[in-house]
């Protein structure tokens, strides 16, 4: 038998709220505790895991930015006159998705989601690479994949791109062989079915039991190849059921200001960001902002305390967030409702993520203080 294996386990939006509700695989992993995320979607919290540094240093936040000069997007200019019904069908998206990446050459997870074409070229994308490959961080900080790979110890990595259950099977044959030392696992399942179903769904319910079953077998597979099985779970954010759709896209168009002239935005599911052409329209916006009900401006100190001031307001000048369980409908990312989303201020209870083992670590309080653990593991 090999004397030891440190097993991660990266679950996408298995928040603190679900864990302690459900004393999720509390037998299995005993130490666990309430893991602060950041503000932001996956998009924000993946790289920090990945590279122990907030957003503000590994250059990742939302998706789309602010075009700084000519758009990728600019032949989708010519698109803008499709009736919605066919821009917006996820057929076509998922077209022009394929088509744009593989003439770019993207590497990294790429979706139009429902941008919509008149808007396009006036924006640009900010995962172009692949998050997991060495050179793939916007800021240009090492991976801990590049980290275990210098450490001489064997390891292994399942790929993003593919459903949970190939992701289980490449773990279990990785176990199996008894090579490896340290092992991620990425799975997404959880994520998929809380944002279709909501967060207590009987399919969710099933789901959780699932996963928890899979840890297991995981662990008692690794048991009889390893003298130390040490296992590690955690995620990137919660999630929170929707309650309120925000027509604040449809009502902000009606204020006067031009896209592309006065202003450029972003509306993500639960935050809409702002870039101004000049003082008088930032005021505009700001004062009408302000006047709504719908959710609040974030102040740079705030901004700052969440570690997402960005010096270039790259990822935009003003920022306007929603209350947990609300949900813009429209926005650029959907244009009907979503049973349950994240993305809210990261002090919510449901927003926060959770870390969970069955070995004394490091302390993990925060997503950045997941690196350190799975730098030590390899011995660095």
């Amino acid at each position: 038998m090999k004397p030891r294996i440190d097993i991660f386990v990266f679950a996408d939006a298995l928040g603190w709220a679900q864990v302690t509700r459900r004393q999720f695989a509390a037998d299995l992993l005993p130490v666990r505790n309430r893991c602060e995320t950041l503000l932001g979607y996956s998009s924000t919290c993946d790289p920090t895991i990945l590279t122990g540094v907030p957003p503000c240093e590994h250059g990742h936040f939302s998706f789309f930015i602010k075009a700084a000069g000519r758009s990728p997007f600019a032949r989708f200019r010519h698109l803008g006159w499709l009736p919605e019904i066919i821009a917006g069908h996820h057929r076509v998206r998922n077209l022009c998705s394929r088509f744009v990446a593989r003439h770019y050459g993207y590497s990294g997870y790429f979706q139009l989601y429902s941008v919509p074409f008149s808007k396009l070229p006036y924006l640009d994308y900010s995962e172009k690479k692949d998050i997991y490959q060495p050179g793939g961080i916007n800021g240009g900080q090492t991976t801990i994949f590049e980290h275990w790979q210098r450490s001489g110890k064997p390891w292994a990595r399942s790929d993003w791109r593919l459903a949970d259950p190939d992701n289980i099977a490449h773990a279990r044959h990785q176990i199996e062989k008894g090579d490896v030392e340290l092992l991620y696992l990425f799975t997404a399942r959880l994520d998929a079915l809380m944002h279709k179903h909501g967060v207590e769904h009987p399919q969710v319910d099933a789901a959780f039991d699932q996963f928890a079953a899979n840890l297991r077998s995981l662990a008692d597979l690794a048991s009889r190849h390893y003298r130390d099985v040490r296992l590690h779970l955690f995620s990137d954010h919660g999630m929170a059921d929707v309650h309120v759709c925000s027509d604040l896209l449809p009502r902000w168009q009606q204020l006067g200001l031009t896209y592309g002239r006065d202003y450029v935005a972003v509306w993500d599911s639960t935050m809409a960001r702002f870039w101004f052409s000049d003082a008088a329209a930032r005021a505009t916006a700001t004062a009408w902002l302000g006047e709504q009900a719908d959710g609040e401006i974030l102040s740079d100190e705030r901004l700052a305390g969440y570690g997402c001031l960005f010096e270039d307001r790259g990822y935009g000048e003003l920022f306007y967030l929603l209350p947990s369980g609300s949900l813009f409908v429209p926005s650029f990312l959907n244009q009907r409702k979503v049973t349950a989303m994240h993305g809210y201020a990261p002090e919510h209870p449901d927003s926060a993520a959770a870390w969970l083992t069955n070995t004394e670590t490091l302390p993990v309080a925060a997503l950045t203080d997941i690196f350190p653990v799975m730098r030590a593991a390899a011995g660095i």
